[in-house]
């Protein structure tokens, strides 16, 4: 982390830099990425987000994992691949294609600057480079083509306890057979969910082709009786999306009001001396990235809000696919 004392002086987080130490161990140990993942989890040890958050350090990016202490194993890649713990400073690792687009781009590695023990370090130099050699033996096992295309089922089934998404899989034995599992599992995915919640790809094919029979059956019954019930059904459903994403909308702009003011008074403070340099370079980093989080949540529930009037014709394609089946 950065000295308070002197923004281009790098000090070392005592707490933090005990994790990096204890993850290259165990690297060296013979530790997969992913069992070094779990292990961190086990111990209840925060992301590297999480740790920052708690700390009220600002970085970049956004919370994207609701769970603190889960480990991913490419998080784990990314700090056995830090050079910067071994005292170094890189430079020149993102580069633009022109000052028209900002866009940063990863630089080839002969184009960065290292200029080797500027800070303390947190590893030694002779593990680091064990460590690469060992990444680099690594094979990374490629994706099977007789596995067979996906299921058309695929990031449509959810978990009925957690909502997490059902993966697909095939089995390793059989590869007729085809199934999906909660993702959030504990069993196979370091999650919170009890149970792998296991299903048939076939099943859900039979229960989807009986509940389509139904449906035609019914509409070539009474057609009138089957548009009515659809157009409550999706109505219903219609106004209640259009009342949450209404209310979000008003609840986004309201919060971007309230941090554009914040915004403002901050700079008033820091230029009458109320607030110090370094306070305002922390608040107003904090304040921008969240209003820049601001505008793309507003500008998603608008498109959300346009979207509704097409649900009228997506209704009588449904009814049309019926029929046709």
């Amino acid at each position: 982390m950065k000295s308070a004392e002197n923004k281009k002086k790098w000090v070392i987080d005592p707490e933090a830099a005990e994790v990096v130490k204890s993850v290259f161990k165990m690297c060296l140990e013979g530790k997969g990425n992913e069992t070094i993942a779990r292990i961190l989890q086990e111990k209840q040890i925060l992301v590297p987000m999480a740790y920052w958050q708690s700390k009220r350090l600002p970085r970049g990016g956004k919370k994207t994992q609701p769970n603190p202490y889960k480990w991913c194993k490419t998080t784990i890649q990314k700090i056995l691949s830090q050079q910067e713990y071994c005292g170094d400073v890189i430079n020149f690792k993102t580069c633009s294609k022109s000052f028209k687009n900002k866009t940063r781009l990863p630089n080839d590695p002969e184009n960065w600057a290292i200029f080797r023990d500027v800070h303390e370090p947190i590893i030694a130099r002779n593990d680091f480079e064990k460590v690469q050699t060992l990444i680099a033996k690594t094979k990374r096992r490629a994706p099977k083509p007789k596995n067979g295309e996906k299921s058309i089922f695929c990031d449509l089934l959810f978990c009925g306890d957690c909502h997490g998404k059902l993966r697909h899989h095939t089995n390793t034995i059989n590869k007729d057979i085809h199934y999906f599992v909660c993702a959030n599992n504990k069993v196979d995915y370091r999650g919170n969910c009890p149970g792998r919640h296991y299903v048939r790809a076939d099943a859900i094919e039979q229960v989807v082709m009986l509940e389509l029979r139904r449906m035609a059956e019914f509409l070539t019954a009474d057609e009138e009786a089957f548009a009515e019930l659809l157009a409550q059904k999706t109505d219903k459903e219609l106004l209640k999306e259009k009342k949450h994403n209404e209310a979000e909308l008003q609840k986004a702009i309201a919060r971007n009001d309230i941090v554009s003011h914040l915004y403002e008074k901050l700079y008033e403070d820091n230029a009458v001396g109320k607030v110090s340099d370094e306070w305002f370079m922390q608040l107003s980093h904090k304040y921008e990235t969240e209003r820049l989080e601001l505008k793309t949540k507003i500008k998603a529930l608008r498109q959300k809000l346009s979207e509704c009037g097409q649900r009228e014709q997506e209704r009588e394609k449904f009814t049309s696919a019926i029929r046709r089946f």
